[in-house]
């Protein structure tokens, strides 16, 4: 970087404080605001890559970086003394030198390109791509589930349906889109999907939000299977039969035993003498040699069993 001319001098070290005006060209002791030390330094010559020649000075310049707190620091810069009065002349600092001018960053070394954020290659022209981030895009991407990365700042574009800071996390229940801003609408204990919103419907029922039981006929998962029953309804989820009046068994495909009627034969008939009853209705069906009351016999023989009783 820098080659050693082989001898030391005494140079000059100067002050200058930042809110006042500051002319690098010459220093002079008798200025306002100047002090000065004397402190052993090194000659060193300018590498022909850089852009100014000549015989570079190292001192020391101190400037003030917080107005309160004079914190310093020191920079290098080319200049040369005059032989007669021993006075110090400063040029502008010495700087590097890129043969391929760096598009998106500065020369910071002969050669050698400091490239923004979100760029890289050895002239800062190329775009970082989608998996890498950062000056010369050095950083690897942490974005999960088809994120999109910032190539500045390395954060995550998160697509419809995940969220947190790497996008790895799901919408939560009930929620779905970008940046799951959006409410699920299904019914009957349905879940939607966590991208698009879609219902998946609960078992028995269907629709877009699953607000249908399934058709008669069918049930289950998506209503896709078949009820086996005589005439008679199963339930939308498990398929089970609802036999109607007058019929039981599995698949409703069996009448009521003697003495039973009515739905899944569930009602004790109540006809006298042997008789049986209709499976559906309950009415009596008397044997042979036997009539049924009707409201007129019971009325006559009623107004019998007062006059008797008189």
């Amino acid at each position: 970087m820098a080659e050693l001319m082989g001898y030391y001098i005494m140079v000059l070290s100067t002050v200058v404080f930042w809110s006042l005006p500051y002319n690098t060209s010459s220093l002079n002791l008798d200025d306002p605001n100047v002090c000065s030390h004397w402190e052993r330094g090194s000659l060193v010559k300018c590498l022909q890559t850089v852009r100014k020649k000549g015989v570079c000075l190292l001192f020391i310049v101190w400037k003030l970086v917080v107005s309160i707190v004079y914190w310093m620091f020191c920079k290098l810069h080319c200049g040369f003394r005059d032989q007669m009065n021993s006075s110090l002349f400063l040029l502008p600092p010495c700087t590097a030198h890129c043969e391929d001018s760096c598009v998106h960053g500065s020369c910071m070394a002969p050669n050698t390109c400091r490239c923004e954020p979100g760029w890289g290659g050895s002239n800062c022209s190329s775009a970082c791509d989608s998996d890498h981030w950062g000056p010369h895009c050095s950083n690897r991407c942490q974005c999960k589930n088809g994120a999109l990365c910032n190539p500045i700042t390395g954060s995550c574009i998160c697509t419809p349906g995940y969220r947190g800071w790497r996008c790895e996390v799901q919408c939560e229940t009930g929620s779905y889109g970008n940046g799951c801003q959006w409410t699920c609408q299904c019914q009957n204990g349905a879940i939607c999907h966590h991208v698009t919103g879609e219902c998946n419907c609960s078992p028995g029922y269907t629709g877009t939000l699953c607000q249908d039981e399934c058709p008669v006929g069918t049930f289950g998962a998506g209503c896709a299977k078949t009820c086996h029953c005589n005439n008679s309804k199963c339930h939308p989820v498990s398929g089970e039969c609802t036999c109607q009046a007058g019929w039981s068994g599995l698949f409703c495909n069996e009448t009521c035993t003697p003495g039973f009627y009515g739905k899944s034969c569930s009602d004790l008939c109540q006809c006298q003498n042997g008789a049986d009853c209709h499976s559906v209705t309950g009415e009596c069906i008397c044997a042979p040699g036997f009539m049924k009351e009707t409201e007129e016999m019971m009325v006559k023989i009623k107004k019998k069993q007062r006059l008797m009783e008189q």
